[in-house]
């Protein structure tokens, strides 16, 4: 559903604007998605969402010590900005540490703006106190993530790069409300030979859609672990092509 806030002033930077839903009983806010547009000297950001809450608009600004010149900064600031994802102090992002499966779910659930809750546990293996239950346990009601076999998620596992695509152009079919079409599973990468079956396909839309791109020109690395900077560029691509966000 889309809803639209309209504000007297024009926010010249959207990078720093947020919608947030504001939950009264916590006083916590979270990130909803949202663009923002200036239309006779008034700004509207209209939200997608698929539940009813009480929205506000905030502007934030974050920056990180240890993304200053670096090649992500501006898309990791942009979605610190926009509280989808955390630094790993006040000050530090630590963008070349290595991203669990658990906490990549966490941060595209946050970019989606997915009402997490409380769910029967799917997998066996993430305990209902840990801090990504509800996350993966939502990322797993809208068929996100499958598992890595029966009943198993590995959420401490680090996840390789292709392993990213395929959530991702799961979380492309989710918004678009269309199911995943068959794609021919080619790519432009001399180490497509690498690619795990399963995900063949995935890379090759996501490819076609510019949603990702290789470590060289000619290279993916799709077992590579990924890095946070890799996880954060690759979100920001998918909701600014899902026109989540600006």
């Amino acid at each position: 559903m889309k809803r639209v806030i309209q504000i007297d002033s024009v926010i010249q930077d959207s990078s720093t604007a947020t919608v947030v839903v504001f939950d009264p009983r916590t006083g916590k806010m979270q990130f909803v998605p949202a663009v923002f547009m200036v239309k006779d000297g008034k700004t509207e950001a209209t939200i997608t969402r698929n539940t009813n809450s009480m929205y506000a608009i905030v502007q934030n600004k974050k920056t990180f010590d240890d993304m200053a010149g670096h090649w992500a900064q501006k898309d990791v600031e942009l979605l610190a900005s926009k509280m989808i994802i955390n630094g790993t102090s006040d000050h530090s992002y630590t963008p070349e540490m290595q991203v669990t499966r658990a906490q990549f779910v966490a941060m595209l659930v946050r970019g989606l703006g997915l009402s997490t809750e409380t769910l029967p546990a799917v997998f066996t293996d993430v305990a209902a106190t840990q801090w990504y239950a509800s996350k993966v346990g939502t990322a797993a009601k809208y068929g996100l993530v499958q598992g890595v076999s029966e009943g198993l998620f590995n959420p401490d596992e680090h996840i390789t790069r292709e392993q990213m695509v395929v959530i991702l152009m799961k979380a492309v079919a989710l918004v678009q409300g269309t199911a995943k079409t068959d794609v021919k599973a080619t790519t432009q990468f001399a180490d497509q030979d690498q690619l795990s079956d399963y995900a063949r396909s995935a890379l090759s839309e996501a490819v076609g859609k510019g949603l990702v791109h290789g470590k060289t020109e000619t290279t993916f690395a799709p077992q590579d672990i990924a890095t946070r900077a890799e996880a954060a560029v690759m979100i920001k691509q998918v909701l600014q092509f899902l026109k989540l966000i600006n």
